[in-house]
């Protein structure tokens, strides 16, 4: 496995308790990155956690809902309080609801933009201030091919990742003189807690040109390059880890 040269950094990796988020926090750690996971699960989070530390790393949880500017803060405080600064966030904590159009409500629309759009949001507003003081910073937002490529019965989350990918863009130009890096990494089909049940999960899949899903840890492994050094030019930037589907 090769070494990115990330030991000593500390990184904030929101929706930390299972899939592409937990899969990013134990890849940070086996390079020696300092973790504070996040989520809503205490205890799968406390066994993340346990997992890392027992294999040599240094991790803590945050039990955090991304939906309210109080628990991101403190989120951020705590990490900061703990290991003094933030060089990566990574914002994967997400939610999918599939629905038709006409079948999809108000409170749907609520739901998935207060996760999706409002959590990515808070965790940039409460980190970004602390990375141009330091004069350096990463962060990596989980969008999705569905901000470009229109995705069957999920036209909320659709609008939420194409405008988390904007937000992306528009920042990266903003933060680029201080030394802070902002990208997106938009995955395919990724077998996950989420999508394992999903029959339709599995029907997709017949249109990768790869003829397969990813797993978790193939997702991290473009995160940790895009965290790295070896990324130091790439700014406003959408990575693909789609198996062919887009591009």
């Amino acid at each position: 496995m090769p070494s990115y040269n990330l030991a000593g950094k500390v990184a904030i990796v929101t929706g930390a308790t299972s899939g592409i988020g937990e899969a990013i926090a134990n890849r940070l750690a086996t390079e020696g990155v300092k973790v504070a996971l996040s989520g809503r699960r205490k205890v799968k989070g406390a066994e993340n956690v346990k997992k890392i530390i027992d294999a040599g790393g240094d991790a803590i949880f945050v039990q955090t809902d991304v939906t309210r500017e109080d628990e991101v803060r403190e989120l951020v405080n705590v990490t900061v309080a703990k290991y003094g600064r933030v060089d990566i966030l990574v914002n994967n904590a997400g939610i999918l609801t599939p629905k038709r159009f006409e079948e999809c409500t108000l409170e749907d629309w609520h739901e998935i933009m207060s996760v999706d759009g409002l959590g990515c949001l808070y965790c940039m507003w409460e980190v970004l201030p602390i990375m141009k003081q330091q004069g350096s910073g990463c962060v990596i937002n989980i969008t999705s091919r569905g901000a470009t490529r229109p995705s069957e019965h999920t036209p909320f989350y659709c609008f939420a990742k194409a405008g988390m990918e904007h937000l992306t863009r528009c920042l990266s130009n903003d933060y680029a003189e201080y030394g802070i890096r902002l990208n997106c990494l938009a995955p395919g089909l990724v077998y996950s807690e989420m999508t394992k049940d999903d029959p339709v999960f599995y029907e997709f899949v017949k249109g990768v040109p790869m003829k397969r899903y990813a797993s978790p840890d193939e997702i991290a492994g473009v995160a940790l390059w895009m965290a790295s050094e070896d990324a130091s030019y790439v700014t406003g930037a959408v990575i693909n880890a789609d198996g062919g589907i887009v591009s």
